[in-house]
C-alpha cells in the first residue's frame, strides 16, 4: 500500500518525529501482513494526530484483515465505521471506496452463518410458537442486513472502478465478482467480471514473473515478495475459475466446467475439493476411469498434510475408486 500523509498540525518538532515514525512502522508493518502491529503503528499516530486521514485509512484496512482472518462481525463493523470517517475528507480516493466495497462484502459473507443457524434452530419441532415467531424476526432482519451490506459492497466496488485509473482494479474486480454471486440470480454478470479480472490477474502474473526470473539483483527480501505475489495470483484464479465453474454446473454445461477445471490443472491449482467436484461430474458423465483418477489424486494431496489414521475420509474414497473402476471394467469398449 503506496500511502502519503501530510504533516500533523500544531507538533512540537518531537512529536513531528514519533508521528513520522509511527506513520512509516504502520506502513511497514501493513506492507510485510503484520496488520495487528500496523493497527497499533497507526493507533499511535492517530493519538497524536486524529484527523490523518490516511493512517484513518490504514486503521480500516488492518480492521477488515483481522477481521476476516478472525470471522469476527465486530472488527469488521469496526473497520466501515472508520472507513465511514475519512471517506469525507478523502472523497477523491480510490481506496476508501475499495475498503467500504470490500467490509460490506466481508459483513454480508458472515451473514451466511448467521442465517444457517437460524434456519438450522427454525427445522426444530421443540420451539414454541412465541419462540418461531421471535426467530423468524430475526432470519428475516439478518437477510436484510445482508442485502444492505451487498447493495453497499456493490456501489463502493463500481466507484472505485469508475476511476479513470482504476478501471482494472484487480482487487474490486474480485471482490464485485463474489458480491454479484452472493446477490444470486446475477450469474451472467459474475461471469464476464470474472472474465475481466482473470485477464487482469494474468497480466499480473506475467508481468510479476518476468520480474521475478529477469531481474537477478534483487535482494532475497524482494524476491519473496514478487512470489508471494504470484502465489495470490494463484489463489485469486482458482477462485475465480471455481465460481465460473459452479455458475457453468449449475447450468448444465458440464463442457464448461471441465474447460475451468482443465484450465487450473494445467496451472498446478486444483485443490482437494476441486478434485472431489470433478469426479462427480466425471462419474455423472460416464467418465468412470477419469472420474477415479481424480480421487486418487485428492488422495495424494490428502496424504500431505494428513495421517491414513486421521483421514476418516480415506476408507470411503478407496470404496469409491474401487466402484468406479469396477463400473468402467463393465462399461463397453473398455
Amino acid at each position: 500500500m503506496a500511502l502519503l500523509a501530510a504533516s500533523g498540525c500544531g507538533l512540537t518538532d518531537e512529536e513531528e518525529s514519533r508521528l513520522a515514525f509511527f506513520r512509516e512502522s504502520a506502513l511497514g508493518a501493513y506492507d510485510r501482513g503484520d496488520y495487528l502491529q500496523s493497527l497499533h503503528q497507526a493507533n499511535m499516530a492517530l493519538e497524536l494526530d486524529e484527523g490523518d486521514p490516511i493512517m484513518g485509512l490504514v486503521k480500516g484496512f488492518c480492521q477488515l484483515k483481522l477481521g476476516k482472518m478472525a470471522n469476527n462481525p465486530v472488527v469488521i463493523d469496526e473497520s466501515l465505521n472508520t472507513f465511514e470517517d475519512v471517506a469525507d475528507e478523502l472523497d477523491d480516493d480510490f481506496r476508501v471506496y475499495l475498503g467500504l466495497g470490500g467490509a460490506h462484502l466481508a459483513r454480508a459473507l458472515l451473514s451466511d452463518r448467521e442465517i444457517a443457524q437460524m434456519e438450522r434452530r427454525l427445522e426444530s419441532e421443540f420451539l414454541s410458537p412465541e419462540s418461531r415467531d421471535a426467530e423468524m424476526k430475526r432470519l428475516t432482519q439478518e437477510r436484510d442486513l445482508q442485502h444492505e451490506h451487498l447493495v453497499e459492497s456493490e456501489r463502493n466496488l463500481r466507484r472505485v472502478l469508475d476511476f479513470e485509473l482504476q478501471k482494472e482494479n484487480l482487487y474490486a474486480l474480485v471482490d464485485l465478482v463474489l458480491t454479484l454471486d452472493a446477490q444470486g440470480g446475477r450469474d451472467d454478470e459474475a461471469v464476464q467480471v470474472a472474465d475481466r479480472a482473470l485477464k487482469v490477474n494474468d497480466e499480473s502474473t506475467r508481468f510479476t514473473q518476468a520480474a521475478l526470473d529477469n531481474n537477478k539483483s534483487l535482494s532475497p527480501g524482494a524476491r519473496i515478495d514478487l512470489a508471494r505475489r504470484i502465489e495470490a495470483n494463484g489463489d485469486r484464479e482458482r477462485l475465480l475459475r471455481d465460481l465460473v465453474a459452479t455458475v457453468e454446473f449449475n447450468r448444465g454445461n458440464y463442457d464448461g466446467f471441465l474447460a475451468q477445471m482443465e484450465i487450473l490443472e494445467q496451472r498446478g491449482l486444483l485443490d482437494e475439493v476441486q478434485l472431489h467436484n470433478r469426479a462427480e461430474v466425471r462419474e455423472q458423465l460416464g467418465q468412470y476411469d477419469a472420474a477415479a483418477d481424480d480421487l486418487q489424486a485428492m488422495l495424494r494431496m490428502r496424504v500431505r498434510r494428513l495421517n491414513y489414521d486421521q483421514d476418516t475420509l480415506a476408507p470411503e474414497i478407496f470404496q469409491r475408486i474401487e466402484a468406479l473402476k469396477a463400473r468402467h471394467a463393465e462399461s463397453p469398449g473398455s
